[in-house]
Order: C-alpha cells, then structure tokens, then sequence
C-alpha cells in the first residue's frame, strides 16, 4: 500500500493554526470543501465528530488520525494538516499532536479503511515521519517523505 495513491499535494495543509479540537476539524473540513475535495462540509464534520465521541483518534508520536465512514466519497480520501505549534488532539500519551491524517473512506468499503490506518500507525511508529512533516512548508515535499518512509518499512 502507498499513501500517496490516496493523497494529492492539494489535499495537504501545511499551516493549520493552533486550535481546540473541533476547532482543528471545522478549519481542516472547511478548507477541504474550499478546495473541492468535499462536497457536504457539514455531514463530515458531524461524522468526524462522532467518531471523535466513541475516543479519541490522538495517537503517540505527535500524530491524530481522524476518520469516517461515510457516503459521501467513493474512494478512500487522505488529507494531511500540519500545525506546526501543536495542539491537543486528546493524544494517548497527552503530548501535542503536529501532523493530522484525516482518513475519509466509504462507507461499503470499510476494510479498505482500516488497512490505511494500520499502515499509517506502522510508518509513524517504525520512521521518524513526523519530525520531517514539521520541517515542511511546501505541499509538494509530503509524497516524496512518504515514499521514502514506506521504502523503509518494507
């Protein structure tokens, strides 16, 4: 599996402002439908929300892994928000989260999903993904991170 299938440079945030959770999700969700990559900005904010209600999706290592199941896209769709700063994403070892990959996969399709967010729980956890994605301005500089962590992995 490679993350970048799912991902674009145009579905990359490298300058999420410090902010409350469901701040941080409301700027991701809204910047994703300005973008075109969504279209029922609040249907997936409100399913993201509800999934952050069952627990949180802050993991270790600086990363969150927000997610849905919904019908409102076709295929698997990977977005990734920098907040360079921090912020508290309700991590399990409750230290700041600076990369968030919101992972939006359909609703028939859920395997799918859950073997996405298995390899990115690997990659973080076997590479220092993290540590370069806070070094990064430019969207462009993500995929090739990426394909050289998966490299790595393998």
């Amino acid at each position: 599996m490679k993350i970048c299938e799912y991902l674009s440079e145009k579905n990359v945030l490298t300058d999420l402002e410090s902010a409350e959770k469901k701040e941080i999700l409301e700027q991701f969700v809204k910047e994703l439908k300005k973008r075109g990559l969504i279209g029922k900005e609040k249907k997936i904010l409100d399913q993201l929300l509800k999934r952050e209600s069952l627990g949180s999706t802050g993991m270790e290592n600086g990363v969150a892994l927000p997610h849905a199941l919904t019908e409102e896209v076709k295929e698997p769709l990977i977005s990734i928000g920098i907040v360079k700063k921090g912020m508290n994403f309700e991590a399990v070892d409750q230290m700041p989260t600076y990369v968030l990959f919101l992972i939006l996969g359909n609703q028939d399709q859920p395997g799918l999903q859950l073997k996405i967010l298995a390899h990115i729980c690997r990659l973080v956890k076997e590479t220092d993904l993290v540590e370069r994605f806070k070094k990064i301005d430019d969207p462009s500089q993500v995929c090739k991170i990426l394909e050289e962590e998966e490299q790595s992995i393998v």
